[in-house]
C-alpha cells in the first residue's frame, strides 16, 4: 500500500483506488451486504431520505460504484433523472447492467468522470449524492467545490461515508470485528482491498472537520447524522 503523499487526502492514489475497485467488482455487492451485516441497506434509505428527490428533479451520485444509491433514488422517486459517475469501468458495468434488468431506459445514465473535474455545467443538479466513497477522492476540499458549483441554488448535498467511532467502548467492539473485515474480503477475492479499506476508515477526518470542510466550500445548514453506534455517519449540506 501506498503511504499518504503531501499532495493527495488519500492513502493510495485515484489510480491505485481505480485499479482495486476494478479487481473487486465483480464481488462488491455480496462483499458489501457480508461485511454491514445487511445495514448498508439501511444506511443507503436513510441517505435518500434526507436528499427527498422530488418528481422531475436531476440528481447526481458521485461514486457510484454498482448504483445501489441511484436505485435507492428511483426507488424513493420514481419519476427523476439521475446520473452515476465513477471512474471504475468494471464497477459502472455492474450498475448499467443492474439498470437494463429493471428497465429504466433514459431516467439513468452511468458514464466515468472525475469528481474533481465535473463536466458538468453549473446549477445542473437538485441534489447530489455520495456514499462511501468521498474518503477515496484525493483532494476532498475541490471535489466538494466542484458539488457546489454543478448544484443548483437550493439544492442538497449528502454524503455517506464509513467513520471512525468516537466512543473508546464502540471502539473496542469496532477493533474487534475488523480483523474479520479482510478476511471476508479475502474469501470473496478481494486480496488486500479490504485492509485498504478500513485502513482509509481509520484515516478519514472525524466528523466536525467534514462538516467544516463543508462550511468551507459555501455549503449552508451543514449537518451530520451518526449512524449505527457512529460507524457511519451521513453529511449533507445545502446550496
Amino acid at each position: 500500500m501506498s503511504k499518504q503523499s503531501p499532495d493527495r487526502d488519500t492513502l493510495i492514489s485515484a489510480e491505485e483506488n481505480r485499479e482495486m475497485f476494478d479487481r473487486i467488482a465483480k464481488n462488491y455487492d455480496v462483499a458489501n451486504r457480508a461485511i454491514s451485516m445487511g445495514m448498508d441497506k439501511g444506511w443507503r434509505k436513510k441517505t435518500i431520505e434526507l436528499l427527498k428527490p422530488f418528481r422531475g428533479g436531476r440528481y447526481l451520485d458521485i461514486g457510484t460504484g454498482t448504483g445501489d444509491l441511484v436505485f435507492e433514488t428511483i426507488d424513493q422517486s420514481a419519476n427523476v433523472i439521475i446520473d452515476g459517475i465513477d471512474p471504475s469501468e468494471q464497477m459502472l458495468a455492474i450498475a448499467k447492467d443492474k439498470a437494463t434488468k429493471r428497465g429504466l431506459g433514459d431516467a439513468v445514465n452511468f458514464f466515468v468522470a472525475d469528481a474533481l473535474d465535473l463536466p458538468m455545467e453549473h446549477d445542473t443538479y437538485d441534489g447530489v449524492v455520495s456514499g462511501f466513497c468521498f474518503r477515496n477522492i484525493e483532494r476532498r476540499q475541490k471535489a466538494l467545490g466542484e458539488m457546489l458549483r454543478v448544484l443548483k441554488p437550493g439544492g442538497v448535498l449528502v454524503i455517506l461515508e464509513a467513520t471512525y467511532p468516537e466512543s473508546w467502548f464502540i471502539r473496542f467492539g469496532y477493533r474487534c470485528y475488523t480483523p474479520l473485515v479482510p478476511l471476508i474480503g479475502k474469501l470473496l477475492g478481494g486480496g488486500s482491498a479490504y485492509k485498504y479499506l478500513m485502513d482509509s476508515i481509520e484515516d478519514f477526518p472525524k466528523p466536525d472537520t467534514v462538516t467544516d470542510m463543508f462550511s468551507a466550500a459555501g455549503f449552508s445548514k451543514v449537518q451530520y447524522k451518526p449512524l449505527t453506534f457512529g460507524t457511519v455517519c451521513i453529511f449533507s449540506g445545502k446550496k
